[in-house]
C-alpha cells in the first residue's frame, strides 16, 4: 500500500481524529468527539499535511497532523472560556449560513483594503483601518503572491486587535496580468470586536510576519521630464522596491490622490504616465498593485 493510501484511509483518519479527541480533553476538558464543526475543522485541514510534509514514513505525517491541528483547536479554546457544542456550526453548513446572514438586513458585505490604512501602520501586512462599525465578521482574504514567507503553506493566519487569531486556509489562485492572486477562507464564524479603529496583522502558519520593512515611500523629488523622445512624470525614490508595469499610489496627507503606472525605472527614478500634480507638495507613494483586500460582513 502507497504511503498516500495509507494516510488517506479511512481507517487511518478515523483512528488520528480519535487520537487528537482524546488529546484535547485530556489538555482543555472539551470533548469534541462528535462536535461536527471541529470533524469539518480537521477534513479541511487534513491533505494540507500530506501536501507540504516531505516524508515516506506514515508515523510522521502522522506527528505532524497531531501538531497541526492541536495548535488550531487549542487556539480556539485559548479565545474561549467555554465550549458549547451546540452553539458551534459546522464549517460545511457555515456555507449556507453565510447566504442566511447575507439575506439578513442586520449584515451587510464590507471590503477592507491595505491601500487604505491610516498612519500608524507599518505596511500592507501590518496595519490599521479606521472603521464606523462595531463588529466585523471576517470571510475571505486576497493577496497578490510574493517572494516571502507568507505563501510557504496554504495556511495564514489574520491577527485582529493584536489577540484574536484566526486561520484562513488557501481556497483559490487566480492570474490577472502578470500577477498571481492567492484567495483565503476564514475557516471559523468569528465576530471581531472593533471601536473607531481596527488593527489588522498577516502571519504565516508559524505567526512569522512576511514583511518588517515600511512599504510607503517618500518621494524626494517630481517633475516632467522627457526620455527617449517620450514624455513621462519622473519620480524620485530611496529605497524603494518598485517594478515596472507597478500602479503606484501618490499619497498626500494620508489620502490617495493619484493614480500612476510605472513605465520604467532607472535605479531611483521612476518613471510613469504624465499626470497633472502640483510639483511643490510633499507626496509619497505605495504600490497599489500590491493592496491587500479582505472582505467580511459586519452589522
Amino acid at each position: 500500500m502507497s504511503l498516500y493510501d495509507m494516510y488517506f484511509s479511512k481507517r487511518n483518519k478515523n483512528y488520528m481524529y480519535e487520537t487528537i479527541s482524546k488529546l484535547i480533553l485530556q489538555e482543555t476538558g472539551n470533548d469534541i468527539t462528535h462536535s461536527k464543526y471541529h470533524i469539518e475543522l480537521y477534513r479541511r485541514n487534513y491533505s494540507t499535511i500530506f501536501e507540504t510534509v516531505d516524508t515516506d514514513e506514515i508515523s510522521v505525517l502522522n506527528r505532524e497532523l497531531i501538531n497541526h491541528m492541536g495548535n488550531i483547536y487549542l487556539n480556539e479554546f485559548k479565545h474561549n472560556n467555554s465550549f458549547n457544542t451546540t452553539s458551534s456550526k459546522i464549517v460545511k453548513d457555515s456555507i449556507q449560513n453565510k447566504d442566511e446572514i447575507k439575506r439578513d438586513n442586520i449584515y451587510k458585505n464590507y471590503a477592507i483594503h491595505s491601500s487604505q490604512r491610516n498612519i500608524n501602520s507599518l505596511n500592507r501586512y501590518n496595519f490599521y483601518v479606521d472603521v464606523n462599525f462595531d463588529v466585523f465578521k471576517p470571510q475571505k482574504i486576497t493577496l497578490v503572491k510574493e517572494d516571502n514567507n507568507l505563501f510557504s503553506n496554504p495556511s495564514i493566519i489574520v491577527q485582529f486587535n493584536c489577540k484574536e487569531n484566526l486561520q484562513f486556509t488557501l481556497k483559490d489562485t487566480k492570474t490577472f496580468n502578470d500577477k498571481e492572486y492567492y484567495t483565503y477562507e476564514c475557516i471559523t464564524e468569528d465576530d471581531v470586536q472593533c471601536k473607531d479603529i481596527l488593527s489588522i496583522k498577516i502571519f504565516n502558519y508559524l505567526m512569522i510576519p512576511p514583511s518588517e520593512k515600511k512599504d510607503i515611500y517618500p518621494i524626494s523629488m517630481i517633475k516632467s521630464i522627457k526620455h527617449d523622445s517620450k514624455d513621462y512624470l519622473c519620480l524620485e525614490i530611496l529605497d524603494h522596491e518598485i517594478k515596472e508595469n507597478d500602479e503606484l499610489g501618490i499619497l498626500k496627507d494620508n489620502k490617495i490622490l493619484k493614480s500612476l503606472f510605472v513605465k520604467k525605472c532607472i535605479q531611483n527614478y521612476i518613471l510613469t504616465n504624465i499626470e497633472t500634480i502640483d510639483y511643490i507638495k510633499d507626496y509619497s507613494c505605495l504600490q497599489l498593485n500590491k493592496n491587500i483586500s479582505l472582505d467580511g460582513l459586519i452589522k
